[in-house]
């Protein structure tokens, strides 16, 4: 029998790899505060977010960023928590809990290694702006969309 493990964790070190791949190219290559224009929508910027998410928290300085980072190590042992639980037949929820764990992993290296948060996805409509994110924060989110949707399909199923 396969290792239940083995899914979830790939996901979660795919996610890893290319978030810090992606927030290296934008260290390395476009200056901070800098934008790139892409497409009449997107734009690539490099961006240090000491806050959560859409910059809440980011006052706090040090505090914020301990606060932030203890968030974080709670959320990486409640998703390996979750995983431990659920039957290993349930490969949607396992693997998309392996996208958010390596999201969740690619921003708590930022905050261990830069106090902030390398974002640099600029989404806008004329002159309204989406908050910056990373790929970490895509995978987080669609993760967690899947997630949910997985366990309430599970739920419904009896």
């Amino acid at each position: 029998m396969r290792n239940p493990w083995t899914g979830p964790l790939t996901v979660a070190l795919v996610v890893l790899v290319l978030d810090r791949w992606t927030k290296s190219l934008v260290i390395h290559h476009l200056p901070q505060g800098a934008a790139l224009v892409l497409t009449p929508f997107l734009n690539l910027v490099h961006v240090r977010n000491a806050g959560g998410a859409f910059g809440m928290g980011a006052e706090g300085g040090y505090r914020s960023s301990f606060f932030f980072i203890v968030v974080s190590l709670i959320a990486i042992l409640v998703i390996i928590s979750l995983l431990r639980k659920l039957p290993s037949r349930e490969i949607l929820v396992r693997w998309s809990l392996g996208a958010v764990l390596g999201g969740g992993l690619g921003n708590l290296m930022d905050r261990l290694i830069y106090g902030r948060v390398i974002d640099f996805m600029d989404f806008h409509i004329a002159q309204y702006h989406w908050p910056a994110f990373n790929l970490a924060d895509s995978f987080i989110t669609v993760g967690l969309g899947l997630a949910l949707w997985g366990y309430y399909r599970l739920k419904a199923k009896g």
